[in-house]
């Protein structure tokens, strides 16, 4: 839904931040959408097929789309809408990886060392690309793609969170920790019994906001899982393992043990054990999916910078052990899976799609 448009000042195409939102929605849908988005330029490209929108449910209207990505940016920039659309779809990617490091080269982490995990309705048409960008060698595309999400909220266990002001200098008497912690598990218990919960269906973790004394950067330290008495070893432990988290964050050499230590919060976090839904994998064996198979399709990959005839697999007819090469393309009824040229599908036994890339 992320609309594309031109940038007055520097002509530059954008894509974002402003989305068409569910109603209108992308122009394809048909239901009033004016401004070109990603779903549109994935229409044109030929990564989502028109005819099996939502299983064939909704029709997309890609002669509709043609003309507004025409009128509102391929003319403009003096290109075809093919060109347009490709334009659009490597930006929206760019987006992402761009994201991604955010979320790990700035937090010390190497993407490459990952799997990139890829759940919403959309992300199965992109994350191939954006993960190749990070240097990612696998991708994981959910059964539950589309209502990942949802399936998540309702079967997430129930939370609540306490916390108690109370600033004391470390070392500290046990009493005084256990005191506090027993405040909160008393106002704990009384919610959650409340919601439904027995006390043997209630997990706790306790921790307390720590720093070294007369600084401002406090860090959040846990004890470990349990509701028993601290002791005078897990307050040593306690003291050690902030050392350790302050230099994780701050760099090597950065903590300071000669000024001391103070906690200023007493925290707990309180869980409600749901009963989680029973995922079996199913038998296995290997095949190249050809079974699956309903047609060709012509898809845009920059690898060939044109359409190339591509095979379009129904994810419903595949079964666990099934693998094969890109290009590709595996639709079902909810979403849309790109398999990128010189990568590798296969579905796996709980009928997640992995895609291997250049594999």
């Amino acid at each position: 839904g992320s609309i594309a448009w031109i940038d007055g000042d520097s002509g530059l195409l954008k894509v974002g931040p402003q989305g068409a939102g569910a109603s209108p929605g992308p122009v394809c849908y048909d239901v009033g959408g004016s401004e070109p988005t990603v779903s549109d330029a994935d229409l044109i490209l030929g990564y989502l097929n028109p005819d099996y929108f939502l299983g064939g449910r909704m029709k997309l209207n890609k002669a509709k789309t043609l003309d507004a990505v025409r009128e509102k940016i391929a003319k403009p920039l003096k290109m075809s809408e093919v060109e347009a659309a490709s334009g659009i779809y490597r930006i929206a990617n760019s987006h992402m990886s761009d994201l991604i490091r955010k979320a790990t080269v700035e937090k010390g982490h190497d993407p490459r060392n990952f799997v990139l995990f890829a759940f919403g309705g959309a992300a199965p048409v992109h994350a191939s690309r954006y993960a190749a960008e990070l240097g990612i060698l696998q991708v994981v595309i959910p059964l539950t793609a589309s209502v990942h999400g949802a399936t998540g909220l309702i079967s997430s266990d129930v939370v609540y969170e306490y916390g108690k002001s109370d600033h004391v200098v470390v070392p500290v008497a046990p009493a005084r920790v256990n005191e506090n912690f027993t405040g909160l598990w008393r106002r704990a218990l009384t919610d959650l019994k409340a919601a439904g919960f027995a006390e043997n269906d209630v997990q706790v973790i306790r921790s307390v906001d720590m720093r070294y004394r007369y600084q401002v950067h406090e860090l959040n330290v846990p004890f470990a899982p349990g509701s028993g008495a601290i002791t005078d070893s897990e307050m040593e432990e306690l003291d050690n393992r902030f050392d350790d988290l302050y230099e994780k964050a701050f760099g090597q050499g950065s903590g300071y043990r000669e000024a001391g230590k103070e906690i200023l919060t007493f925290r707990m976090t309180a869980t409600g054990l749901l009963k989680k839904p029973e995922i079996k994998a199913e038998p296995s064996r290997s095949s190249n999916g050809v079974q699956a198979v309903k047609g060709k399709r012509d898809v845009y990959f920059e690898e060939a910078r044109k359409f190339v005839a591509t095979p379009v697999y129904d994810f419903v007819k595949l079964h666990p052990g099934a693998t094969f090469a890109g290009p590709a393309i595996i639709e079902t009824p909810v979403t849309t899976v790109v398999v990128n040229p010189k990568d590798r599908a296969a579905m796996d036994e709980y009928r997640n799609i992995r895609i291997y890339l250049g594999a």
